[in-house]
């Protein structure tokens, strides 16, 4: 070994030799210094696999109304290209203020297999309007989702539960979310599929659907439109007792009541005062101890 060892060396001191065959010797030389001297050839770190999930969207960009449940998001497809099946998760990540339905996917993936997963975007009305980015993760796959949100509409209508943020006591989801009484569309017909608000504690009264506003305001009217269909009529199915409260200061105050209606609408009109919210609290159901059922609620000045 040493009498090759000097070979070499005696081949990187001539001048002539190639360039590339020095440069080739002086490695091997290196090699056989280490062995000589008891080292090691230090073994060359290997690539790591490349990661079998997939990771795409069924639109390049997504456009967001802050408007009480406006439908609007993206379908994500988290598969596996791998030969094997895998446990595995996605992540989804939204900047403040944007609403994310889920921010985690975790699923088992057959070889092979592509996820597909409804992802509900949503902001609020005081959002800025702009360009946001969603992050989307899994492995050593990440992808961006550009997110535009538009300005907030205006209501014109002099509606004061348009827009504004709602709240209940429960909801009956999916289906009957609080947005759903609040959203402009007082079709019974539509029940269930665009509009109303149910709550999810069958049997269980009193229930509440709230409205608060932005800042204080002068309310003097609340319209409320009960389940009134053919299918479904207000006098078997609609609310029966209601109150009719409005936030001043820091308690509620009681404006009106509502008792053995039988109407799918009804407007309760008080002496107009200045709150930050207004609610329904709801007493009974003409179809006997079940659901409260409100297909829209509005708030006017008189």
């Amino acid at each position: 070994m040493l009498s090759t060892l000097k070979i070499m060396l005696s081949t990187l001191r001539s001048r002539g030799a190639d360039p590339a065959r020095r440069r080739s010797l002086a490695v091997t030389v290196a090699a056989v210094v280490l062995v000589v001297l008891g080292g090691a050839v230090p073994a060359i770190a290997a690539r790591p696999a490349a990661s079998p999930l997939t990771l795409a969207t069924d639109v390049g960009q997504v456009t967001v109304n802050p408007v009480p449940c406006a439908n609007q998001g993206f379908q994500l497809l988290f598969g596996n290209a791998g030969r094997k099946d895998v446990y595995a998760d996605a992540f989804i990540e939204a900047p403040e203020p944007l609403r994310l339905s889920r921010s985690l996917v975790s699923s088992y993936l057959p070889a092979g297999y592509t996820l597909k997963v409804a992802i509900a975007v949503s902001a609020p009305r005081d959002t800025p309007p702009g360009r946001y980015t969603i992050t989307l993760t899994a492995g050593d796959q990440r992808l961006s989702l550009p997110v535009d949100v538009e300005p907030a509409p205006v209501d014109d209508s002099g509606d004061l539960a348009r827009y504004v943020e709602v709240s209940a006591s429960s909801e009956n989801l999916p289906n009957y979310p609080a947005c759903g009484a609040v959203d402009g569309d007082r079709d019974s017909t539509h029940w269930g599929t665009t509009t109303g608000w149910n709550d999810s504690t069958k049997g269980s009264f009193p229930d509440w659907l709230r409205v608060t506003f932005d800042k204080p305001e002068t309310v003097g009217r609340v319209d409320l439109y009960t389940l009134d269909s053919a299918k479904y009529p207000a006098d078997r199915y609609g609310l029966r007792d209601w109150d009719v409260q409005a936030l001043v200061g820091d308690g509620w105050k009681t404006v009106a009541q509502v008792r053995g209606n039988l109407a799918g609408q009804v407007s309760s009109v008080f002496a107009p005062l200045t709150a930050s919210a207004v609610r329904v609290v709801t007493q009974s159901s003409n179809e006997g101890v079940t659901y409260s059922r409100v297909v829209e609620l509005e708030v006017y000045a008189s």
